[in-house]
């Protein structure tokens, strides 16, 4: 009887694993993990063409970054870094940054970093898991900057390495994907890894400036542009006008509009500089990473296609970023 339990006990112990104990073991690799770095690629169906970028993760605990999003159409590289100073998004093809101070990536979940996803398995005590084809997968809630994103299917395999990631709608329509590659745990740093003057000049060497035909840099686009307008106004809202100022550092086009709230879309031709704010958040406008700044009064900050757009504005946040979201791929009147 005793021989029974034992290989009873024995059996048990070599079966396959389950819900509980791959959480338990997402847990204790979390926090004996030191760092890593990873490659994915990210597509996105939120606008009427899917985007898809190239993704290069590092994370050196415990709390500096560097995320480098490639434009596969556009041939451009922005890349968000964290490290002592604070927290960066730097533009290297016009050789632009933003520094501020910020809970990032903390504050908001990031679907392309692994603690991210790991964090929301551990987190969702309604989890739902399966095995699919000798891959881990579970469907849990979705906590990002987007509210209409609910939920999503996380992919991974049997050593906890993520594969791939859909995040989906309420209507479960999957409009983020992430598929990853080459998982590398307890990576290893350089001293300049998470440099910020490293890393703009590196991106420039590696290709993130646009190029002309004979492999020469493209000369940035100078003079005016035109009026870029929004597509999308929120409701209460009158467009006042538009003003073209010239300025000592060039043209501006200055739209305004006023109602039961008041939003300003400063437009003009990007400046070589490092731009410092006491705080502020990234904002994933789709096209190109934001900065929004400020409390009652919002300033949000981006660059795309040659030119910068300041918008700023006593609106909810999700408003102006929907506003932001409407210039890309206009043309200038």
């Amino acid at each position: 009887m005793m021989l029974v339990a034992i290989i009873s006990m024995l059996a048990t112990g070599c079966g396959p694993k389950g819900v509980d104990d791959i959480v338990a073991d997402l847990n204790t690799q979390l926090g004996k993990m030191t760092g890593y770095k990873m490659n994915a690629k990210l597509t996105l169906q939120t606008g009427k063409d899917p985007q898809t970028y190239d993704v290069e993760v590092w994370h050196n605990k415990p709390d500096f970054y560097r995320v480098a999003l490639t434009s596969k159409e556009r041939d451009i590289t922005q890349i968000i870094l964290r490290n002592e100073e604070g927290v960066f998004v730097l533009t290297p093809h016009l050789n632009k940054s933003f520094r501020f101070q910020s809970g990032w990536p903390e504050n908001h979940a990031q679907v392309y970093l692994y603690e991210s996803l790991v964090k929301s398995i551990l987190n969702d005590d309604q989890r739902v898991f399966a095995e699919e084809e000798g891959k881990y997968t579970f469907e849990v809630k979705a906590d990002y900057q987007n509210r209409s994103l609910t939920t999503q299917k996380i992919w991974l395999a049997t050593d906890l390495s993520p594969v791939k990631v859909d995040v989906m709608d309420t209507n479960k329509n999957v409009m983020v994907t992430v598929e990853f590659a080459n998982f590398q745990s307890d990576a290893k740093f350089d001293s300049n890894s998470f440099n910020k003057e490293r890393n703009m000049e590196t991106s420039m060497i590696n290709g993130s400036v646009p190029t002309m035909a004979n492999g020469e840099p493209a000369p940035e686009p100078k003079g005016s542009f035109g009026v870029i307008q929004p597509t999308y106004v929120p409701e209460g809202l009158t467009f006042m006008g538009v003003q073209k100022v010239d300025t000592p550092e060039g043209p501006q086009v200055v739209l305004r509009y006023q109602g039961e709230y008041s939003m300003t879309l400063i437009e003009e031709r990007p400046k070589a500089a490092t731009v410092s704010y006491p705080s502020g958040e990234i904002v994933d406008l789709g096209h190109t990473m934001g900065v929004m700044t400020g409390e009652q009064k919002k300033t949000l900050t981006w660059a795309f296609d040659g030119v910068e757009y300041l918008l700023t504005g006593d609106l909810p946040e999700d408003e102006l970023i929907s506003v932001a979201k409407s210039t890309f791929n206009q043309i200038g009147k």
